[in-house]
């Protein structure tokens, strides 16, 4: 089998760690699969890919110089490789048959004030023609392919759930490194969020409930990893409405995987209460680590969570909160969410979705003689 893959996104955000979970999956269960990557090129030669076909395609993400140049690259390798896929839903006009598109979440249309009604209007035609063109859609959850199934009903059948999985990487660390890693930081105790700045993920509420925990456990920090969308976001502007002074307030914005899995081996909660997650890997990372998680009660977190989540209503600020500071002070909750933790991220495994993706392709292949 030869794949075209759209490996723009490696190395960035949840699709960058989509893709490679994925293919180390793949590469380990078919090592006679080749795959042309199109992508930054000095990135990618230094990648899983290296030993890979590697092809130029430097077009911004959601620019028209992406529908044409990726058009343009379809038509090219169309008669040379077995299947398609491209791993997010902004795939080019020229779709041939034998593609699968991957389909995260849909954030911009569930919340489309965010986007504009013209970043809204193009996104709509560039899904549309996805789904009609792909020969299949695979989603990350089952909140996902609903959330399709709401405006797409038509293209019901063409959908395949295949959830995601987590890097083996993600792992409890000992006492006296954690210890060390604190100390290194100059950090305290402190609740850990994991995630880009986007107004989607609700940081100004998550601030506003520290605010409140913070007012009884002085010592108390929060640390925030992602990145950053503007000069000035509502994370700076909060801090000061709020008087967050100093160090309470933590901002990392680019950590390698190793700092990342120190940060969620330290931390007493990751908080996560997002308004919208189409899967979610962070609170799964955070588990995978030994670290208790508070998660939004809505869209794909109930799901991907389980029973090893404390739930709180995201829109509700007092809610977060609580939810943050029993999670703290509650000994037996935070062990029983740590093992339940352990025992629900044995689902999601790379190795099982890396097989139900080549099941996919290999329906699309047999479908497109």
């Amino acid at each position: 089998m030869k794949i075209f893959l759209d490996a723009r996104f490696y190395n960035r955000s949840g699709i960058g760690r989509y893709i490679e979970g994925l293919y180390n999956g793949i590469f380990d269960d078919r090592p006679d699969i080749k795959v042309i990557a199109a992508g930054k090129v000095s990135l990618l030669r230094g990648s899983l890919f290296k030993t890979q076909d590697i092809t130029p395609f430097d077009a911004p993400i959601y620019s028209l110089s992406e529908q044409i140049k990726g058009s343009l690259l379809m038509k090219k390798f169309n008669k040379d490789v077995d299947v398609f896929h491209i791993p997010h839903y902004n795939a080019p006009w020229f779709l041939p048959k034998n593609s699968v598109v991957t389909i995260h979440d849909m954030t911009q249309f569930l919340f489309p004030k965010l986007f504009g009604k013209l970043k809204r209007s193009a996104a709509g035609i560039v899904l549309r023609n996805a789904l009609k063109k792909a020969g299949r859609i695979i989603t990350d959850s089952e909140s996902t392919k609903k959330d399709l199934k709401n405006y797409y009903p038509e293209f019901a059948g063409k959908i395949k759930v295949i959830y995601p999985g987590i890097s083996g990487n993600f792992k409890p660390l000992s006492d006296d490194n954690i210890i060390a890693f604190k100390k290194s930081k100059g950090i305290n105790d402190y609740i850990l969020y994991v995630g880009n700045r986007k107004p989607t993920k609700n940081i100004n509420r998550l601030l506003e409930a520290f605010s409140i925990i913070k007012k009884k456990y002085h010592d108390l920090q929060i640390i925030i990893i992602g990145e950053k969308f503007s000069k000035i976001d509502e994370v700076d502007v909060l801090r000061k409405q709020l008087s967050l002074k100093g160090d309470t307030v933590k901002e990392v914005i680019r950590v390698s995987d190793e700092e990342l899995l120190n940060y969620y081996c330290g931390a007493k909660v990751l908080a996560h209460p997002s308004l919208y997650e189409g899967f979610g890997f962070t609170p799964l990372e955070a588990m995978a680590c030994g670290c208790p998680v508070v998660v939004s009660n809505i869209s794909s977190l109930p799901e991907v969570c389980g029973d090893a989540a404390y739930y709180v209503d995201p829109y509700n600020v007092e809610n977060i909160a609580e939810g943050m500071a029993k999670v703290l002070i509650d000994e037996n909750l935070r062990n029983t969410l740590v093992q339940n933790g352990f025992e629900r991220i044995k689902l999601f495994n790379w190795e099982k979705a890396a097989k139900d993706a080549l099941k996919v392709f290999e329906e699309v292949i047999q479908n497109n003689p």
